[in-house]
């Protein structure tokens, strides 16, 4: 019995710490969700706590006393509450274990100042595109280099690099206001006494007839031609300039191979000279302009030494049709010296197209002295002017229709001239330079 009393008595605990048991589980899910808010953001509170509740409520702690946990609660409650202040949370970092809320009296330590001041972590990919940009913008900018360097190199070798670089040394100082023929009166101011010194003192030059020029109106000169380069042009200009009551303006018709070399052609174009055709002479003649023509062309002065002073062919009469459809009187001009400025002893036509001359002279300075073979040899000059062909006169605008008569008058005229430049070399003498 007693032994029966005994289990039965043990029988009646057993239900007893089992109430107690399940009575701590009761209380324990209470605090549980208390607690589940800390868990979640990793508070101190272990699972070993739960554990060691568990152990206590088997041994037979009284239902009625809490657990340890519980105490807990109120603070669990008041972290819950007070919300915890916000952190950043930066990649590839661990979430702290313990989030303490901030006291008052702690002290306040500053951020590394690596974290605070650290440059964002580009992707790879980024760096790998902006890396490929770099690299397509050196490569394109060595690329736009090299072009411009071998288009360089093509203009320095490309036939006529250095007549064109020559050609563009004559428009410097260019003035603004220039005439519709190329004229430039500024320009043609600044080197008129250069010219004037050259006439006077240089070239020591005669002038007679000059009182056949009218003091205005329109009239054709018709000149012999000579010398390579055009020095009878300037000349003419500038004893008019200086002797004639009127101090007339001249403007003289050059050939195209004079009009388009290089710094040659605009230096002539801008202190006077016209190129030669038909259009610009009868302009020139409408305005009522002195215009002075050279009918012998490049066979004037092609003419080798031992021929100087020897008429060629005067063309096909072009300037008679001009002065019978304009009215123009034609006046007979001989100039004589100015084949003995560059004595012609050869001609060269191997390399004279390419820079675009009709041939290249030889002569006693040049090429043996290089540029100073340029310069004219001091020769004695004198111009004879006579008075205008009546002959050509007298005929109507519809006379130049007719061949045979234009021919008739250009020979007419050419015999003036020769007659002119007899008397003329004759008052000069022999000797060219003395």
């Amino acid at each position: 019995m007693n032994n029966t009393e005994g289990s039965d008595a043990a029988r009646r605990k057993r239900p007893a710490a089992r109430r107690a048991t399940s009575a701590s589980d009761e209380v324990e899910p209470t605090s549980a969700i208390e607690q589940e808010p800390a868990r979640a953001a990793a508070t101190e509170t272990p699972r070993s706590a739960a554990g060691a509740k568990r152990v206590t409520a088997r041994r037979g702690a009284p239902a009625s006393q809490p657990p340890a946990a519980s105490a807990a609660a109120p603070t669990s409650v008041a972290k819950r509450a007070a919300p915890a202040p916000e952190r950043k949370r930066h990649a590839g970092t661990a979430k702290p274990a313990v989030d303490a809320a901030p006291s008052q009296d702690a002290p306040k330590v500053a951020p590394p100042l690596a974290a605070s001041a650290a440059a964002p972590v580009l992707d790879p990919a980024l760096r790998a595109s902006q890396a490929i940009a770099q690299l397509a913008g050196s490569a394109s900018s060595s690329a736009v280099t090299t072009r411009s360097r071998d288009s360089k190199l093509t203009d320095l070798l490309s036939p006529g690099f250095f007549l064109r670089k020559l050609g563009q040394l004559g428009m410097r100082n260019r003035s603004e206001h220039v005439d519709d023929f190329g004229l430039d009166p500024a320009y043609e101011a600044s080197v008129r006494p250069f010219f004037e010194a050259i006439y006077s003192r240089y070239f020591r030059t005669e002038i007679d007839g000059i009182e056949h020029i009218p003091a205005d109106g329109r009239a054709l000169l018709v000149c012999n031609h000579g010398g390579a380069l055009p020095w009878d042009g300037i000349m003419l200009r500038t004893a008019l300039r200086l002797h004639h009551a009127s101090r007339r303006d001249l403007r003289w018709l050059v050939e195209d191979h004079v009009f388009h070399a290089p710094f040659l052609g605009t230096f002539v174009n801008r202190i006077g000279a016209v190129r030669a055709c038909q259009e610009n002479a009868e302009r020139l003649l409408s305005r009522e302009d002195l215009v002075a023509v050279f009918p012998e062309g490049i066979k004037g002065i092609a003419k080798p030494y031992s021929e100087r002073y020897k008429l060629q062919r005067f063309g096909r009469g072009g300037y008679v049709r001009l002065a019978l459809r304009t009215g123009a009187p034609v006046i007979p001009v001989a100039i004589v010296g100015a084949e003995d400025t560059y004595p012609l002893l050869y001609k060269v036509n191997a390399f004279s197209k390419s820079i675009g001359l009709p041939f290249i002279p030889v002569t006693p300075t040049f090429p043996w002295l290089g540029p100073l073979g340029i310069a004219p040899l001091p020769s004695r000059w004198r111009i004879s002017i006579g008075a205008p062909i009546r002959e050509i006169e007298r005929h109507e605008a519809d006379a130049a229709k007719d061949e045979v008569l234009v021919h008739e008058l250009n020979e007419c005229a050419r015999a003036a001239v020769r007659k002119l430049l007899d008397g003329a070399l004759e008052q000069r003498g022999q000797s060219a330079f003395v």
